[in-house]
């Protein structure tokens, strides 16, 4: 079947108490941290995610989990590069800039949080990235004691911080 090049078009109604704001979750993260060379292994992630009415819940698990992949590079190894004299970034390309992929990404829990009584529709793409990323940064602390306050939360870091908490110990 071929359609006409105008496309499809298509026309909806706005009904009002439909869509809500106030997003809430939580993440937990499990990794391992080999503190002789600060490599990080990140084994598992559980994020509960409450967001009013899950309209697609295999969509919305989806989405859970392609905001912790995202927190995950956030957190663990994208770190753009830039030129501070001209404003260009210096690593614009997947061969330098480094992203999760599939032999990095751990085990992901999706918990969505039936509990939410709000019978409306809540944004749920980009919100367990913000938790999921402070997770990080604490199991990365639980498991090897250094703390890392910048990020990508990078080897050398970590051995940075290890160096500095033995010099304060």
């Amino acid at each position: 079947m071929r359609r006409r090049a105008a496309g499809i078009s298509a026309r909806g109604e706005w009904t009002q108490g439909l869509s809500e704001t106030g997003v809430h979750g939580a993440a937990f993260a499990e990794v391992e941290v080999d503190v002789e060379t600060g490599q990080v292994r990140p084994i598992k992630i559980v994020h509960v995610q409450d967001m009013g009415l899950p309209l697609n819940r295999l969509a919305v698990e989806s989405q859970i989990n392609g905001g912790v992949i995202q927190a995950l590079g956030m957190a663990l190894w994208e770190a753009r590069v830039m030129d501070e004299r001209l404003g260009m970034m210096l690593n614009p390309n997947f061969n330098d800039y480094k992203i999760p992929g599939s032999l990095e990404i751990p085990e992901i829990v999706a918990i969505i949080d039936d509990g939410d009584p709000r019978e409306a529709v809540i944004g749920v793409g980009e919100p367990p990235v913000i938790a999921t990323v402070g997770a990080v940064a604490n199991a990365v602390f639980n498991a090897s004691g250094a703390r890392v306050r910048e990020l990508p939360i990078t080897p050398d870091k970590i051995l940075e911080a290890l160096e500095q908490r033995g010099r304060t110990s």
